[in-house]
């Protein structure tokens, strides 16, 4: 029993800790699918969208079993392309044994834009991460795509990610900000007019900057 009650005094800490860390059509959206992708991807770049440049994306899984299931379960808006050796553009997962988080992706991106790499690190014992390892790949693939930061709708993409679904404001997310150009700016809309601060974003700029979550 007191090993039992052990590991109900770590479980929260360590789930805990698994948490954050051009133009054209996206037909259909509504101002709340705008809305979420500003909250969750272009309020970093000043209201311009930030994503790969093609809807075809290397990965390399790092030989973790299951990965490439995981993985593709964001296919649809993107697809993927199985590597043997890591890429220099585009993501590359790996295990680590850090014991303070379930995984953690570090996006590379420019300031115009543009996803140039990510690097993925899968926590190797998986046991006190409520989704288990599959989940955990697909979080961080999710981050990796250009969802930044954690919802708290009870799917995927909570910050524990212990639920499997892809709830439909995620899966709008992906779609739209896949079906625009990176750099894509969604300023226009009127309710996000007023959060816009900052100076990042240029047409051509390459300067780098890189997202961390968790």
């Amino acid at each position: 029993m007191k090993k039992f009650f052990l590991l109900l005094l770590v479980l929260p800490v360590i789930v805990l800790s698994c948490s954050g860390g051009g133009s054209s059509s996206g037909g259909g959206s509504s101002s709340a699918d705008y809305q979420f992708l500003f909250e969750h991807n272009a309020k970093e770049l000043d209201g311009h969208t930030i994503r790969w440049e093609s809807n075809t994306i290397k990965v390399y899984t790092g030989g973790i079993s299951g990965a490439e299931s995981a993985i593709n379960r964001w296919a649809g808006p993107v697809n993927f392309n199985f590597v043997s050796s890591p890429p220099s553009d585009g993501v590359s997962f790996s295990f680590t044994s850090s014991g303070s988080y379930c995984g953690v992706t570090n996006t590379y991106y420019l300031n115009s834009g543009r996803i140039t790499q990510a690097v993925v690190q899968i926590e190797t014992n998986q046991i006190f991460c409520r989704g288990g390892l599959d989940n955990t790949v697909t979080h961080e693939m999710g981050h990796a795509l250009g969802f930044f930061g954690h919802t708290a709708d009870g799917g995927l993409m909570d910050p524990d990610g212990g639920n499997s679904n892809i709830t439909s404001p995620v899966q709008n997310f992906m779609n739209l900000l896949y079906s625009n150009p990176y750099g894509y700016t969604i300023t226009p809309v009127p309710s996000l007019k007023a959060k816009m601060i900052g100076v990042r974003y240029q047409t051509n700029g390459n300067q780098v900057f890189v997202r961390v979550d968790y």
